[in-house]
């Protein structure tokens, strides 16, 4: 393709029109990883996630669990620091049932409690006419006039990716749309069971902050939507704690965790949630990308899984026969 550029580093390229390739033949994300990301921000942020241990309720932190690699190694590596940890997972209707069956089944191996969370009371009417508008769209046939459509809704979604944005849009990126919902939920579910630290097995920085005059890439994220109530911490502990891909295979060996037949070790988002399966083939037509690919390559950039694994994972288009609007009713959103 004429002017094609991919990051030397990850698997963004110009295809993806909010990616842009510099002189240093580096996508806009890795260019500011190399040039912020400083070891020893982290290690201030872990001192402060491990004053957790051992709080006076009944639980330290709350860990959101699917029973993948990821969320299960986390889930150890938790114990083994000696957290009491309600293990969790969310149900918004369209996520595949052995989800929370495998979940289950983890934390019962480790010996750790777990509860599954209908969050669909988070929704909002924003969100409500979201998920409609989401729907609508994938519901258009197929059209270079589509194409040009998913193209400028996914730059408008990636203009407004923060959860303080409340007003309907159409989301290209079915996580997008998820993510305003689940950001909410942990919030709300935190305060209900007495903890302030949420930690997740997300392979990938938190945030990225202003500090002065430089940037900060931080592990965590600190919500407090209300002045009158607590703040909540959002970790994402892999990135806190700089584990590699191959530290994940070695701790879910030592508890006897076992690859899913007929799953790869490193998935799209689309093997976890029935929404993104069923909007991902369209998506990558309209697009020319995968919807995924910007998450793949940030755990790229960070160092947890190599390029080769990346692009193994988005060439599998998952088959499904339902639609965006089938699954939605199935989730009673619709």
């Amino acid at each position: 393709m004429k002017n094609y550029e991919e990051c030397k580093i990850c698997v963004n390229s110009t295809l993806n029109p909010t990616v842009k390739i510099g002189k240093d033949g580096l996508c806009q994300i890795c260019h500011q990883y190399k040039k912020y990301f400083k070891p020893e921000d982290l290690k201030k942020e872990l001192k402060f996630f491990n004053s957790f241990v051992g709080g006076g309720g009944k639980y330290d932190i709350m860990a959101g669990i699917s029973g993948g690699k990821d969320s299960s190694a986390m889930l150890y590596m938790l114990k083994k620091r000696g957290f009491k940890i309600l293990a969790f997972s969310f149900d918004t209707g369209y996520y595949p049932k052995q989800i929370f069956s495998r979940a289950k089944s983890v934390a019962k191996k480790l010996g750790i409690d777990y509860v599954k969370i209908d969050i669909r009371k988070y929704i909002r009417k924003s969100d409500q006419e979201s998920y409609k508008l989401m729907a609508d769209l994938y519901d258009e046939k197929l059209s270079q006039e589509l194409s040009k459509k998913f193209k400028e809704l996914y730059k408008k979604g990636r203009e407004h990716y923060s959860v303080k944005y409340d007003k309907p849009l159409t989301f290209v990126r079915t996580c997008q749309l998820c993510r305003r919902v689940v950001i909410q939920a942990y919030y709300g579910e935190a305060l209900k069971h007495g903890v302030r630290m949420v930690v997740l097995g997300i392979n990938e920085w938190a945030h990225l902050s202003k500090h002065g005059n430089t940037n900060k890439f931080s592990a965590m994220r600190k919500l407090k939507p209300f002045k009158n109530k607590p703040e909540v911490y959002i970790t994402h502990s892999p990135f806190l704690f700089q584990r590699k891909s191959l530290i994940t295979k070695d701790i879910l060996k030592r508890f006897g965790w076992k690859l899913p037949k007929g799953e790869g070790l490193i998935e799209s988002n689309s093997n976890s949630c029935l929404l993104a399966r069923a909007a991902e083939k369209k998506a990558c037509q309209m697009l020319d990308f995968h919807p995924d690919s910007t998450r793949l390559a940030r755990e790229i950039t960070a160092g947890f899984i190599t390029k080769h694994q990346a692009r193994q994972a988005l060439s599998r288009i998952h088959s499904y026969k339902h639609t965006v609007r089938q699954i939605l009713k199935f989730a009673k959103i619709l």
